[in-house]
């Protein structure tokens, strides 16, 4: 091409013929346009180049939301569903994530359980791709600090001293098996206020509870969390752990999995029913295994007025709830492993 471009204007310049001449300039500007978009393409691919390196280096900053909160109306769980799920698909992208706590306003037992096996599970997957800033909220810089997220998030205590009531009358409970001794204050707590014989009985509902987890969440042992408090109106219990969920444990059994296999059952599609049954309730499967340590906290649940009990499982939920409603659905995102929410009212209880 140079060589005809060349003997164009070697022509055009011994005659002067001014078609051979706007020829000549003519690819000679056809040339120079070639170049440029060579030039600008492959400097368009290393700009590219760069800002994705960049993109991955530079942290994707993800604000937590103001009221972490699950257990309540579903707009709530939504946003804690769409919160999480966000931050898991661009760790599993390569992208690094940096937590933004500055907005949050009030924690709910609920939803820090979510988020604090989440926290573990990014940390040990991820490690330091996931990082965070610390809270402006004093009450909630105490109560992440009280029970490790900012540690595990690479973030150094700043509080000296936890004394935040809202944190202090939480006893917060961590473990890898069933041992129900850390539960001891606890349950020395709730026997001043409601007497031996129903301290007994919630501790026994809440051990079976943990053993559960123990047997069925893990083959040998695995993480659970758990919250709970006392007043002089409430007890509240929230456990969570992240193994196998309670559908999954149900469809392991044959029995069960035959019944579901002649209903053409889709994974998920009824969990709910599952959770039921495993409560001892009502289900249209009429399946054999009922649960243990689940169906007594339901029976506890529905002997004391005015208190609650909430399962979410996989794609399923049950909430038995202070009005003495049962309801189950479908979650809007599955939930790995079994959260338990659990709310009795002693009021009447120490009354009598």
């Amino acid at each position: 091409m140079l060589r005809s471009l060349g003997k164009s204007i070697k022509t055009a310049v011994k005659r002067p013929n001014f078609k051979h001449l706007q020829l000549a300039v003519r690819r000679q500007a056809a040339v120079a346009r070639v170049d440029r978009l060579r030039t600008g393409h492959r400097r368009a691919l290393r700009i590219r180049g760069i800002r994705l390196v960049a993109g991955r280096l530079a942290a994707m900053v993800v604000t937590v939301p103001s009221h972490l909160r699950y257990y309540g109306p579903s707009k709530a769980r939504q946003v804690v569903e769409a919160f999480l799920a966000r931050i898991d698909e661009r760790l599993q992208r390569g992208t690094r994530v940096k937590l933004d706590f500055g907005k949050v306003q009030r924690l709910y037992p609920c939803g820090l359980l979510l988020l604090m096996g989440w926290v573990d599970e990014w940390v040990d997957s991820y490690g330091p791709q996931i990082t965070a800033n610390y809270p402006t909220d004093d009450l909630v810089e105490q109560m992440l600090q009280h029970v490790g997220v900012l540690q595990r998030l690479g973030l150094l205590p700043r509080k000296d001293v936890v004394d935040h009531s809202d944190v202090l009358r939480w006893h917060y409970f961590h473990g890898r098996d069933a041992d129900a001794t850390p539960l001891e204050p606890f349950m020395i707590e709730v026997q001043k206020l409601l007497g031996e014989e129903q301290q007994v009985g919630l501790g026994n509902c809440i051990t079976e509870a943990m053993i559960n987890v123990r047997h069925h969440a893990y083959e040998n042992s695995g993480p659970w969390w758990s919250f709970a408090t006392v007043s002089d109106k409430k007890v509240f219990v929230a456990l969570y752990d992240r193994g196998e969920s309670i559908p999954a444990t149900l469809l392991s059994k044959p029995s069960v999995m035959d019944i579901l296999k002649a209903r053409m059952w889709f994974e998920g599609r009824g969990d709910d029913q599952l959770i039921t049954a495993a409560l001892g309730g009502r289900t249209r499967t009429s399946l054999p295994y009922r649960g243990k340590g689940l169906p007594e906290m339901l029976e506890f649940t529905r002997s004391s007025p005015h208190s609650e009990l909430g399962i979410f499982s996989r794609h399923g939920y049950f909430v038995y709830d202070d009005q003495k409603l049962e309801r189950s659905g479908r979650l809007g995102a599955p939930i790995k492993g079994t959260l338990v929410i659990w709310m009795i009212d002693i009021s009447e209880v120490k009354n009598d």
